[in-house]
C-alpha cells in the first residue's frame, strides 16, 4: 500500500508541474502535444485518487489528513469553477491552482516525514501496524453516508455541464438551479443572425421569452420541425408526456407570432417589413432518413408511447439500444438527425440573406454547434450572448412530490 500512495504523491505533483508548464505556455500559444500529455497524466491521477479513496475504508494506516485534500483536489477545482462561472473564465484561477498542486504537497507530506529531508514519498514506517480497524472503517462509512450522495450529484451535474457546453457549443449550461439556454446574436455588416437554442420541454415562461424577441426590419424565422409527408412513421412520440411527467411545457406549443410563408415567398423579391416576422419551416422530410434512422425514431415512439411511465419507455429503449444500435448504425443516425438537418437550415440562411435583414433560427440545442460554424463561415461575428432558465430543477422535484 505504501507504493501505491507513494506513486499516487508523485503523480499528483507531476500533473501540477505539467499543468504550471502548460498554463503558462498557453498564454503565447497553444502547445498542443504538452497539452494531450497533461490530460493523461491527468487522468491517471484521477483513477487513482478513486482507488485510494476506496482503500481508504479499510486501510487504516493511510494518512487521512494528507491524503483527503488531495484526492479531493482533482474533482474540486472544476467543479468549484462549475459553481462560480466567473473562475472557470479565469486564466489567473486555472494558474493558481496549479501552483497550489505542486506547492502545497511538498509541504504537507514534509509533516509526515519526521523532520527529515524533503521528498515526495512517504517513509516505510507510517505504514507500520495493522492494516484494517473497525473504527476507522465505521467512521469513514458513517461521513460517507452524508457526504458522497451530496458529492456525487455535484459530480454528476458538473460532469453534464461539460459534455453539453463541448456538444452544444456552450448553447446549454447546466448549473445547480437548472438547464441554462443561450441565445447569441451575430452581426454582418446591416444584416443579424440570431440562434437560440432551444429545448423539447421547458418552462412555459422560457418559452414565451424566446418568442418575444424585437422584430427589427425584415425578419424572418426559420423554424425547426421535420415534416412526414409519406407517413414513413408508424409510431410517434408526443413530447407532452415527458413534459406533463416533469411538470413542464413542451416546445410544440410555442408559436412565434407571424406571418407563414413557403419557400416561394422566401426567395421572393424583397418584403417591406411588417408587422411581425415571417416564418418559413426550414427543416427537411422523414422521407430523405435512412432505414436505420427510420427503426430508431419508430422505435423510440414504440417504447416511449407504449408505457404508462415516461421512465419505463427509457428503460426499455435503452435496453433496445443497447441490442440494436451499432456504432455505425449510431453513425447514420447522428448525421440524418444532426449534420444533414444543419445543412437543410445553412441552405435556407443562404436563401434569407439574399431579402432579410434578420435572420431568427431556434432550433434544438445539440444542432447550434454545427449552426453556429455555418454562420460564423459566412461572415458573421458575435456580438450579444444571452441566457434563460429552460429549466427549473424545482419545477421538477415539485412534480415529483404530486
Amino acid at each position: 500500500m505504501r507504493n501505491f500512495a507513494n506513486v499516487f504523491l508523485i503523480l499528483f505533483f507531476a500533473d501540477g508541474f505539467l499543468s504550471v508548464l502548460d498554463e503558462i505556455s498557453s498564454l503565447f500559444g497553444p502547445v498542443e502535444p504538452l497539452s494531450l500529455f497533461r490530460m493523461q497524466v491527468a487522468s491517471t491521477v484521477l483513477f487513482f485518487a478513486v482507488l485510494l479513496y476506496i482503500c481508504m475504508w479499510v486501510d487504516r494506516r493511510i494518512p487521512k489528513r494528507l491524503f483527503l485534500p488531495l484526492i479531493l483536489f482533482p474533482f474540486a477545482v472544476p467543479m468549484l469553477a462549475w459553481l462560480i462561472p466567473a473562475l472557470g473564465e479565469s486564466r489567473i484561477y486555472s494558474i493558481l491552482m496549479s501552483l497550489i498542486q505542486v506547492g502545497v504537497p511538498p509541504m504537507l507530506i514534509a509533516q509526515y516525514r519526521d523532520g527529515k529531508e524533503p521528498g515526495l514519498t512517504l517513509p516505510p514506517w507510517r505504514f507500520e501496524g495493522p492494516v484494517f480497524g473497525l473504527k476507522n472503517t465505521l467512521l469513514f462509512t458513517a461521513a460517507n453516508v452524508v457526504a458522497l450522495p451530496v458529492f456525487l450529484t455535484l459530480f454528476t451535474l458538473s460532469s453534464a455541464d461539460a459534455w453539453t457546453n463541448l456538444n452544444t457549443a456552450g448553447f446549454v449550461r447546466v448549473a445547480p438551479g437548472g438547464l441554462y439556454m443561450t441565445e447569441r446574436v451575430y452581426k454582418r455588416g446591416n444584416q443579424t443572425v440570431k440562434l437560440s437554442g432551444m429545448i423539447h420541454v421547458g418552462e412555459k415562461g422560457y418559452y414565451e421569452d424566446v418568442t418575444k424577441g424585437p422584430v427589427q426590419g425584415r425578419t424572418v424565422v426559420l423554424a425547426e420541425g421535420v415534416t412526414d409527408r409519406s407517413q414513413v412513421l408508424k409510431n410517434r412520440f408526443d413530447y407532452r408526456k415527458v413534459a406533463d411527467f416533469l411538470g413542464l411545457a413542451s416546445q410544440e406549443k410555442m408559436l412565434f407570432s407571424g406571418n407563414v410563408i413557403d419557400e416561394k415567398a422566401l426567395d421572393a423579391a424583397r418584403r417591406p417589413a411588417g408587422k411581425g416576422p415571417d416564418i418559413v419551416l426550414a427543416d427537411t422530410d422523414l422521407a430523405t432518413f435512412r432505414p436505420d434512422t427510420l427503426l430508431f425514431l419508430n422505435q423510440v415512439g414504440k417504447e416511449l408511447g407504449s408505457h404508462g411511465s415516461v421512465a419505463d419507455g427509457v428503460l426499455s429503449l435503452n435496453s433496445w439500444a443497447e441490442k440494436n444500435v451499432t456504432p455505425k448504425m449510431y453513425d447514420v443516425i447522428r448525421e440524418d438527425i444532426l449534420t444533414r438537418r444543419n445543412e437543410v437550415v445553412l441552405s435556407y440562411l443562404d436563401r434569407a440573406l439574399k431579402g432579410y435583414d434578420t435572420v431568427v433560427i431556434p432550433w434544438g440545442a445539440l444542432h447550434m454547434k454545427g449552426i453556429e460554424a455555418g454562420v460564423k463561415e459566412r461572415g458573421f461575428v458575435l456580438k450579444e450572448e444571452k441566457k434563460r432558465l429552460g429549466v427549473d430543477f424545482k419545477t421538477i422535484a415539485e412534480a415529483n412530490k404530486k
